[in-house]
């Protein structure tokens, strides 16, 4: 009785166990179905189509990102759109069937958005599903992508491989009878377990013992789901029988042992006390440490017998069972790539960092790093080289890190790191070093790739109060930096385009687009060797009714975040053309740059809009011309590259504005269809005192006219910084000492006053001498 009672107390045990790995794989699969998930809702391309209503390029992104997760059901959810694909077709072929998915998906985005649950387990056609939704956010939320995994047998043999527990999963939906749903027990073995749930199932007697074919399992029913509509058991089931043989061998020994020993009994009593009872005391207590979770005991012997054996298989078992923990330990909790902690692991410790900040009264830091550029990376070199990429990227995190800082990577290209007892100026310093590592290119596979890093900083408690807040404001200003392109930047209120502060800037904004308070300036191009005039940059200002004078660096960066930048550079592009009418007429031709925005460059239909521009001006391709950044065009050169050479083909000149502030490759500058170089203001100012910037203006002079380009040369304030620029051959200027930015309308009078300006006769004199 007492084999009996210890084997059907370890087949609970084991039960238990079994319970603990399930949980984690369910929540394993979880964490992987939202990985998955995530990686889509922050595709640009598929929040493109999200906001073009492109339902063809949505479905197929979601169908793709299925496919490749090896889901079987995927969702994009809005409060008016609803798209679903699925493996088994029968899941939404049936009108009923596909308003079970619905109301399931509707539940699990509700429950998400109030309690912060982003995952659930339904019911569809008597087939369990495990769901997870995420939001998209652009950059508020405009729709969840939900990801499935069937609970089917593929789950059962993957438990039973962890476990080595027999796996069934039975199910009742809408009242109806118990279904099975998936089972690694075979034939009619599962008739047995089908009868058991109407009588049995309840949240007080979870371990049963059945008989299955004449033999006995200890059974333990696991809920997954209990709504008063849909219910969802795993039955974990371990043979008693099989349990209990090796004790009935060593019954039958002690049997044996017990009728030809009886007669030394007396003389043997203390040699069978320490050769039987002490190792099998000492059995009991790895299987109670076992119970409490601590899988690192074993026992050792060098016997040969049943004791023995049993030893060596209770010590086999606590090894097994203690890898299988710290595999699924390293899967839940690990990045397998990079081996560092995952977002699971970083949201645990963030939540732990927290509770003691706030009982230490200390600052707590947090950075989002985010690699720039990786998928034309990974495009062009592939994917085992944007591995190693992330590999090394992990690493000089981790080399600029402290000890006793946290890192982690959140997502596909996203890293984090947590710093305690640290204020935001000191992470900012400690960000700056880490995004001067990234300066030097990382050689992979014989190749130099640069690869840069856009940081955000967030700090506890000045610009959060909780984990949830203090991870999306750095987030925030992750993304800022990326738009500002300054590598590192601390969070600030004017990030948040949820505060009433934005919204307000949103509203107003727009207003000012539709309702006229926008202003055209111009600012001249001087030619710098003959001081004449020969082009105009546009420039836009805005002219707030009760604010007054907004300028482009305070509306412009919040534009480019909204959208609303597209619609500003088409009124400017039209503004430019209405002028450039005003002033042929005047026989003042002069053509007008126009700067355009990332948004703009990948916009296809950008010619033919600017084409529908001159028709309706009666305007010629001479009169307009553009000014792209750099790194505008690094954002996505293939489609960038596209539309530049359909402006290139209508005869439209194209001008690199900022240059030497991106990081465009001279490989690719080549292949672009520009015609002038505008070296950033940033190198001019200082020239006349800095050697350096004067050999960097030098040195681009030459390339532009190496490869055939006209230079323009921004910021120049005094007679110094021209003369200089004459001399290095500088092509035209632009600045401050010719002609501050002034309205579109005072143009006119300006250029009669140029030809008689002292810059302009002084010019002409030194050329006639």
């Amino acid at each position: 009785m007492s084999i009996e009672k210890n084997a059907r107390a370890s087949v609970n045990e084991q039960l238990v166990l079994g319970e603990k790995i399930f949980l984690s794989l369910l929540d394993q699969n979880s964490e992987s179905l939202s990985q998955g998930a995530r990686i889509l809702a922050i595709d640009y391309g598929f929040r493109q189509a999200i906001a073009s209503n492109d339902d063809e390029t949505m479905l197929s992104a979601l169908n793709n990102q299925q496919k490749r997760l090896g889901a079987n059901i995927s969702v994009f959810y809005t409060s008016t759109k609803f798209y679903t694909t699925a493996d088994d077709h029968q899941l939404i072929s049936g009108e009923k069937i596909y308003g079970d998915v619905k109301f399931a998906v509707k539940t699990l985005v509700d429950n998400a958005q109030e309690s912060g649950n982003f995952k659930s387990v339904a019911i569809f056609n008597n087939e369990p599903y495990q769901l997870v939704a995420v939001p998209v956010k652009a950059p508020l939320t405009i729709g969840w992508v939900i990801m499935g995994f069937k609970v089917d047998n593929i789950l059962a043999k993957k438990l039973h491989k962890l476990s080595n527990l027999e796996v069934t999963f039975v199910s009742k939906a809408n009242h109806a009878n118990w279904s099975l749903t998936a089972s690694t027990l075979t034939g009619s073995s599962t008739n047995n377990i089908m009868t058991q749930p109407s009588n049995l199932i309840n949240t007080k007697t979870m371990n049963r013992e059945i008989d299955i074919d004449g033999i006995s399992f200890g059974s333990r029913y696991v809920s997954i789901l209990n709504s008063p509509n849909q219910v969802l058991y795993a039955v974990l089931q371990r043979s008693i029988d099989e349990a209990t043989a090796p004790y009935k061998n060593l019954q039958l020994t002690l049997l044996i042992l017990t009728i030809f020993g009886a007669f030394i009994f007396a003389i043997s009593i203390h040699y069978v006390s320490k050769f039987i009872t002490k190792p099998i005391t000492d059995l009991v207590q790895v299987a109670k440490s076992l119970e409490k979770g601590n899988y690192e005991v074993s026992i050792s012997t060098d016997r040969k017998d049943e004791l023995g054996e049993l030893s060596r298989s209770f010590s086999s078992m606590s090894e097994a069972i203690s890898t299988r923990e710290k595999s699924i330990s390293r899967l839940a909790y690990f990045d397998e790539l990079t081996h560092l902690p995952n977002r699971t692991s970083f949201m645990l410790k963030l939540n732990k960092a927290l509770e003691e900040a706030e009982v230490t009264k200390q600052q707590l830091t947090i950075f989002i790093l985010n690699l720039n550029r990786f998928k034309q990376i990974n495009n062009i070199l592939g994917h085992d080289a944007g591995d190693e990429i992330l590999r090394v990227v992990a690493q000089k995190i981790k080399a600029t890190a402290r000890e006793q800082d946290f890192v982690a990577r959140i997502a596909g290209v996203q890293f984090a790191m947590i710093l305690s007892d640290t204020t935001s100026e000191f992470g900012l310093s400690l960000a700056e070093d880490l995004s001067k590592s990234f300066e030097s290119p990382i050689l992979i596979s014989m190749q130099s790739v640069d690869v840069s890093a856009s940081i955000g900083i967030a700090t506890y408690p000045k610009h959060a109060k909780n984990e949830a807040q203090l991870l999306t404001r750095a987030e925030m200003a992750m993304h800022a930096a990326k738009a500002s392109r300054v590598g590192t930047t601390v969070f600030d209120k004017s990030y948040d385009l949820n505060s009433s502060t934005n919204l307000s800037m949103a509203s107003e904004l727009k207003n000012a687009i539709a309702g006229n308070q926008l202003i055209m300036y111009v600012q001249p191009k001087i030619d710098i060797a003959s001081s004449k005039l020969t082009s105009l940059e546009a420039l836009v200002r805005w002219k707030h009714p009760e604010k007054g004078f907004i300028f482009p660096d305070q509306f412009i960066p919040f534009a480019e975040q909204t959208g609303y930048i597209q619609l500003i550079s088409q009124w400017m592009l039209n503004e430019a053309a209405r002028y450039s009418q005003i002033w042929n007429t005047m026989n003042l031709h002069y053509p007008i740059a126009v700067n355009i925005s990332t948004r703009d460059l990948i916009d296809q239909e950008l010619p033919e809009k600017i084409n529908a521009i001159f028709k309706t001006y009666h305007i010629d391709d001479s009169s307009l011309s553009l000014e792209i950044t750099e790194s505008s065009i690094m954002d996505d050169p293939v489609r960038a590259l596209a539309t530049l050479d359909k402006l290139s083909s209508m005869n439209i000149k194209l001008s690199i504005d900022d240059f030497g502030t991106g990081y465009s490759s001279l490989a690719y500058l080549k292949r672009l269809p520009v015609n002038e170089l505008k070296i950033d203001k940033s190198f001019i100012l200082k020239m006349e005192q800095d050697e350096s910037d004067k050999k960097i203006v030098q040195s681009t002079i030459d390339l532009g006219h190496n490869l055939g380009l006209k230079v323009v040369a921004e910021g120049i304030e005094n007679q110094i910084v021209w003369d200089l620029l004459r001399k290095m051959g500088c092509d035209s200027g632009q600045g401050y000492y010719m002609s501050k930015p002034m309205p579109a309308n005072d143009f006119a009078s300006w250029i009669s006053l140029w030809d008689s300006s002292s810059i302009y006769k002084e010019t002409r004199l030194s050329n006639d001498e």
